[in-house]
């Protein structure tokens, strides 16, 4: 019986690694969600990366529960999260289409960095 080379043998602590990853992305998401979504917003604003996913989840299912109607307008920061909008049903809007002196009530997006102290790197 053959045996492969050490280096290339499926590694399982990568694959939980990049689950547990996942996970903690999710849950970050949908923690995001509860403290900070207003169902109430006009305009929230969905930054880019992978964990923004997990927000649009989370909105989309708040939105669900609390079977509202909604009128909000996301504001993405570029194709790939506008995408993501657009797949969960959502209604993107581009930055530029923002009425005068609208601002966003909240925007969700992720740091590039973060240190030992928690401070964040955007």
């Amino acid at each position: 019986m053959a045996t492969l080379p050490a280096n290339s043998r499926p590694t399982t602590s990568r694959a939980m690694t990049t689950n547990l990853v996942e996970e903690a992305k999710r849950l970050a998401g949908i923690r995001a969600v509860s403290e900070h979504f207003d169902p109430s917003a006009r305009y929230v604003g969905i930054g880019s990366g992978t964990t923004i996913i997990y927000v649009v989840e989370a909105i989309k299912e708040v939105i669900k529960q609390r079977n509202i109607t909604s009128n909000i307008q996301f504001v993405p920061t570029g194709y790939q999260s506008r995408q993501v909008i657009v797949d969960a049903g959502l209604t993107p809007i581009a930055f530029d289409s923002l009425p005068d002196g609208v601002m966003l009530e909240v925007a969700f997006d992720g740091a590039d960095e973060v240190d030992e102290e928690l401070n964040c790197i955007k």
